[in-house]
């Protein structure tokens, strides 16, 4: 199989998911007392067809520097948020923060929280194939942790050589974390 296969199967199976509130719901929970790294997190603004980050973002406000991406060209920069923040729509539907932008390396978040389509039991990503995640992890040294439905969870994900394994996975069933850190 190769990668768009991959994503299409894995897309309708996600639209198919009847209890993403649910799933988030736990998620969020274990996510809130996993061995995380100290320091400032990175952040995704979910959409409907990922884990809801909403309360996660709410709750690592309460205690670290968080940061939410937004897209430039081909890349991501970071935008430090709060309580206060304000959002605007764009590209595919996703609400981004407003204020001022860095670059990752600039920043350089301890730990990025970040969406997939798929994930394997060897941590394996797979994203939607813009590459943004992938340029992000080359830039800067972050604890990277996936967000995935039970359903996300697969045998095998195709990858190309560039493609970095996550440290870490929170599904509604546990952590899941890298044997070789």
């Amino acid at each position: 199989m190769d990668k768009p296969s991959q994503r299409r199967e894995l897309k309708a199976t996600i639209a198919n998911i009847s209890d993403k509130a649910r799933q988030s719901g736990i998620i969020a929970n274990i996510l809130q007392n996993a061995p995380l790294p100290s320091g400032s997190i990175c952040i995704y603004n979910s959409l409907p067809s990922e884990v809801d980050t909403k309360e996660i973002i709410k709750y690592f406000c309460q205690s670290r520097d968080v940061y939410l991406p937004v897209v430039e060209g081909n890349n991501m920069l970071l935008v430090k948020v709060d309580k206060d923040t304000e959002y605007k729509e764009a590209n595919w539907g996703i609400y981004e923060p407003i204020g001022e932008r860095f670059l990752p390396s600039e920043v350089c978040p301890s730990v990025t929280l970040t969406p997939l389509l798929g994930v394997d039991k060897n941590l394996n990503r797979l994203g939607k194939g813009k590459g943004y995640y992938d340029r992000y992890f080359n830039a800067v040294d972050t604890f990277k942790v996936g967000l995935a439905f039970e359903e996300q969870v697969i045998d095998e994900v195709v990858c190309d050589s560039w493609d970095k394994p996550l440290d870490m996975v929170i599904t509604p069933q546990g952590v899941i974390k890298r044997q070789d850190l």
